[in-house]
């Protein structure tokens, strides 16, 4: 699997995790995403709603040049009702970027928009 269809955007798939429970794939230059489609602890969760994603589990990873623009971009998480980490990280999966802020709590119709929201 090197593509996949997301909210009609093409993304290229980055990882598969060893035991397939979820995968990581990038919308933009700047923005990654970790879908979760199975769980070892709530195996009850996964739904069709979300081609057999898990609810609002995704991990949203953006692209920033700047503690500051960081901050900006946390400040839109929170706005859109997601949960950004306290921490800027190194970047791992957006290359091309120095950081990357992470978040959780997101829809997938939001993170399809994040491509809008979060331009280069």
């Amino acid at each position: 699997m090197e593509r996949i269809n997301f909210g009609g955007i093409q993304a290229k798939v980055l990882a598969l995790s060893p035991h397939q429970s979820y995968f990581i794939f990038r919308l933009s230059d700047r923005i990654a995403v970790k879908g979760i489609y199975c769980s070892n602890f709530i195996w009850d969760m996964v739904t069709d709603n979300l081609k057999g994603f898990l609810p609002k589990r995704f991990v949203l990873y953006v692209g920033t040049h700047t503690y500051q623009d960081a901050e900006l971009i946390k400040a839109k998480i929170i706005e859109a009702g997601g949960t950004p980490n306290k921490d800027v990280f190194v970047s791992k999966f957006v290359h091309g970027y120095p950081y990357e802020v992470r978040a959780i709590g997101l829809s997938p119709e939001y993170l399809v928009q994040s491509v809008k929201h979060f331009p280069l």
